[in-house]
């Protein structure tokens, strides 16, 4: 996907870096704890708390459109589901090995 979310080739420092805000780095801890199953809107909203729900949905579309989260529609009354992806894994990764050093 382009646009203002696409993974910059030049910019990779950069854009590791927005991902390691606490919220980011949270909802992707969780979606890797819960990689089977995944998380709803609601699930994730619950676990962020934060007083916004627009925060979460933008931080969700930026995770999307990068490719780090997909969005699996469920059919019959469930509740849509974020899993991580394997690149969304490598990130985090990324990110943890960072803030450990």
């Amino acid at each position: 996907m382009q646009g203002i979310w696409s993974w910059p080739a030049d910019d990779r420092e950069k854009v590791l870096q927005k991902l390691s805000t606490p919220s980011i780095t949270m909802m992707l801890t969780a979606l890797k704890e819960r990689k089977e199953k995944g998380l709803s809107n609601a699930e994730v909203d619950s676990l962020l708390r934060v007083s916004s729900q627009w925060l979460v949905f933008w931080d969700l579309r930026e995770l999307l459109a990068l490719n780090i989260v997909e969005f699996d529609v469920q059919f019959f009354g469930e509740p849509g589901r974020y899993r991580l992806t394997e690149s969304g894994l490598q990130i985090l990764a990324e990110i943890e090995r960072r803030r450990q050093a």
